[in-house]
């Protein structure tokens, strides 16, 4: 028997682009609740004999989104099932990479991306309340930026993995343990304020922010049509497997898990 999904009592509003765990860390922030309460408020953790008591996180939500989940999150927050499927790695199906329609998981290492772990802009962090995007990026071309890997006090990665759900989020700051062999019940955060980590300013006219943009249309439209590609248009797919067997020059950089909001026009969520 199914537990009855009533509705938040807050209402929030996701960002263009943003990612689904992104966006449920910010309700959890708002309402002051641990991430895990959130969740089972949900029904994750009893909707679906797939997801066991404990299994259920953000990250694994974040790759795809079953009906009856996507159902009771919608049913929950107000928001459509189709806005929800849109802040998934389900949107970039067959575009960008190829789902496991039961892990969730990319199918092929040959597609665009690292396993785990995300980029930030750190302007773009801090504007944006701690919000990280769905999208693959290694500049920012509003704040002309790279994006940093780090965190500027413990120098660990960021989002290798879940949330802990015993926790409250607080977006923008780091969350991994203050030391490496602080890992148990009852850790102590890192906290640091992921906006002051130090990342290179580029030139407006810089390459590398072009290469970003046209990682952008790419990622978009699953189309290259630049360059080699301007006469003849490949879909992303047949580009990924030129590049991962050496018959295109293309070595673009890219990452398939959330990155720090925004970007820059109407049609691509901002950077």
């Amino acid at each position: 028997m199914r537990t009855a999904i009533g509705t938040f009592p807050i209402r929030l509003k996701a960002l263009p682009g943003e990612a689904l765990d992104s966006w449920l860390e910010a309700f959890a922030h708002r309402l002051h609740t641990p991430l895990g309460d959130v969740l089972n408020d949900l029904g994750l953790l009893v909707l679906e004999d797939g997801l066991v008591p404990g299994s259920s996180s953000t990250e694994m939500l974040t790759r795809c989104l079953s009906p009856v989940i996507a159902a009771s999150i919608a049913q929950a927050t107000g928001t459509p099932v189709a806005a929800l499927h849109a802040k998934t790695l389900a949107h970039y199906d067959q575009r960008v990479l190829d789902l496991d329609p039961r892990s969730g998981l990319p199918q092929s290492a040959t597609r665009w991306g690292k396993s785990t772990g995300s980029r930030f802009c750190t302007d773009c962090l801090a504007e944006s309340g701690g919000r990280w995007q769905l999208g693959w990026s290694f500049a920012c071309v509003r704040h002309n930026r790279l994006l940093a890997d780090h965190c500027p006090q413990c120098r660990s990665r960021q989002r290798t993995r879940a949330l802990a759900t015993r926790e409250i989020p607080h977006p923008g700051h780091c969350p991994n343990a203050s030391s490496a062999d602080d890992t148990g019940p009852g850790r102590r955060r890192c906290d640091a304020d992921l906006a002051q980590a130090s990342t290179l300013l580029l030139d407006a006219d810089h390459p590398v922010l072009d290469a970003q943009r046209l990682v952008y249309a790419m990622t978009d439209s699953g189309t290259a049509a630049f360059g080699a590609y301007a006469d003849h248009p490949h879909s992303e797919p047949s580009l990924t497997c030129e590049r991962s067997s050496g018959r295109s020059s293309s070595t673009l950089p890219a990452n398939p898990w959330p990155n720090a909001f925004p970007r820059t026009s109407p049609s691509i969520p901002m950077s």
